[in-house]
């Protein structure tokens, strides 16, 4: 069985030798990435020259995560492309790093330093092991005077002592040491980790009739990569319009670094299937549920028989899935080109940028927009006594936009984030700028016009809350200031809406929505009142 087995190793050896002597590697370089929401296709050219016949041209140190269906292979020359394959290289090492020989350097330069401490350790161990063994003075029938002992101890104390305190310095550097090489060794095969990764390579076949120069172009959708929006929103006061910045998150871990190559950053998704859902019949049918019964004298085939005859439900249920002379510098966004299809929308990018393969987003910048904006003061003194200054931004669906985080900016200052809805039906978003404590806003119980009444059978009480509005700044605001009436759960509670000083009085959700513009320096006073009739032997919950 051995003998067969070494036969069929050596008869298999030219046929993988000639498919290795057949194949020409091929150098190429990325040069263009269009970024989807999740996923990426990578176009990547390369030259070289093709022999007369049939050969195969390997495309190596490539992503292992490509898509093997997603290949597409282009020519520039007098040859035939026959076929495109794609394989992974399980043993290509990649050449060491600047930072690999610096780490084996130095690792080697701390086990010398070790190799030092536990030399001079051996030594003074040795020393030690010496003076122990030759401690006896005198001999077996000369004696030793008192003096002499003396002196004798006392050397071979302060010597062993010495001896001691430099074996634990030279144990207590080894341990340093070996701190420092084992963080090294650490860093160090991290790095390896990166360096024998698995690659992938593309194998175009090509024939061509005579010796030719080529250029081949490589596009391929690799896993792995994505982008995410992320928007900076800047007001620079209550009158102009908002710039709304545009950024993409990019991230990658192909195995690749993406140098110096130009990005498109497409809103669609090819890992989303395209497919069209067909609807099935649905099909209803009566529920029979099973029947338990207790045999005393149990019977299986009786049993079984019984099951046979029950009817069974049949059909089938779906899912439905449902300036002025200063020059100012450019920005990136200054170099986005956009094209839009009928589903998707792509930014191209002119200026080239660097895409590390590390999983963490690389900010690129895509649009500046300004966008037109309302501002409006918005208050629910029942729930927070502070004003918030708002944008309400109109005509915001024609850009395109895609959820996302939100940094907001105003008058230069940070002021918080939120989030942009885009799949928000309402044509005006409503995006908070900060409190203002410039416009202070008090809500007030009056007692002189609340209290309690025994009616009958019945227990009356009455509230009303006033509001104090003052605008501290030096231009005239406009203001939105919401509060609520009680609602009732039951026919035994009975709610009368006394006073609303004009607000907008939705009786459904019990909402008072009061607009006003308040001029600078001026305050605004004004109250709203109601009663709660209700059984007196019970008690209200939250009044």
């Amino acid at each position: 069985m051995k003998n067969i087995f070494i036969t069929l190793l050596v008869a298999g050896l030219p046929v993988l030798l000639f498919s290795q002597e057949n194949e020409k590697k091929v150098k190429s370089e990325i040069k263009n990435v269009t970024i989807f929401l999740s996923g990426a296709a990578v176009t990547s050219v390369g030259s070289t020259s093709i022999e007369a016949g049939p050969q195969d041209l390997v495309f190596e140190n490539l992503s292992p995560f490509i898509d093997a269906n997603s290949i597409e292979a282009k020519g520039e020359g007098a040859f035939t492309i026959l076929a495109v394959t794609f394989r992974t290289n399980y043993l290509n090492n990649q050449p060491k790093t600047k930072e690999i020989k610096q780490l084996e350097d130095s690792l080697e330069m701390l086990q010398m330093r070790i190799t030092v401490q536990q030399n001079l350790r051996n030594v003074y161990e040795s020393e030690e092991s010496m003076l122990l063994a030759n401690k006896n003075i005198g001999g077996q029938n000369v004696g030793v005077n008192a003096a002499e002992l003396e002196k004798v101890a006392n050397i071979l104390r302060t010597r062993l002592t010495d001896l001691n305190t430099k074996e634990m310095d030279c144990s207590l550097k080894e341990k340093k040491l070996n701190e420092e090489i084992a963080k090294l060794q650490s860093q160090l095969n991290e790095a390896n980790a990166k360096r024998n990764k698995n690659t992938g390579e593309v194998v175009v076949s090509v024939t061509a009739q005579a010796p030719v120069a080529a250029k081949l172009s490589l596009t391929y959708n690799v896993n792995n990569a994505g982008w995410s929006p992320i928007y900076d929103l800047r007001a620079e006061g209550s009158k102009a319009a908002v710039k709304l910045e545009y950024r993409a998150n990019v991230w990658q871990n192909t195995g690749v670094e993406w140098k110096n190559v130009k990005l498109n950053i497409s809103t669609g998704n090819p890992s989303v299937s395209g497919t069209k859902p067909t609807l099935n019949p649905w099909w209803l049918s009566f529920y029979n549920p099973m029947v338990y019964q207790k045999y005393s004298n149990y019977d299986k085939n009786k049993a079984q028989k019984s099951m046979d005859m029950a009817p069974v439900a049949s059909g089938t249920v779906t899912k439905e899935e449902s300036l002025s002379e200063v020059v100012v510098a450019n920005q990136a966004y200054d170099y986005t080109t956009v094209s839009e299809s009928a589903v998707t929308v792509e930014y191209e990018i002119s200026i080239p940028y660097n895409i590390a393969s590390d999983n963490k987003p690389h900010s690129v910048s895509i649009q500046s927009l300004d966008i037109p904006a309302a501002y409006r003061y918005y208050c629910a003194p029942k729930l927070d006594p502070d004003a918030f200054l708002l944008a309400k931004i109109t005509g915001w669906d024609k850009y395109n936009l895609l959820s996302g985080n939100l940094n907001i900016f105003f008058e230069g200052t940070f002021v918080g984030t939120s989030y942009l809805e885009t799949h928000a039906t309402s044509d005006t978003l409503d995006i908070s700028l900060g409190r203002d404590k410039n416009v202070v806003v008090k809500r007030t119980l009056l007692k002189d016009f609340s209290d309690k009444k025994i009616i009958g059978l019945n227990k009356k009480e009455t509230r009303a809350y006033e509001f104090s509005i003052r605008n501290k700044k030096k231009a005239e605001i406009e203001m939105d200031l919401e509060d609520q009436m009680p609602l009732s759960t039951s026919n035994e509670i009975e709610i009368e809406s006394l006073e609303t000083s004009g607000a907008k009085y939705n009786k459904e959700t019990g909402l008072l929505t009061w607009n006003m513009k308040v001029t600078s320096g001026d305050e605004k006073k004004f109250r709203f009142s109601f009663s709660v009739k209700y059984p007196k032997d019970k008690t209200l919950f939250n009044l």
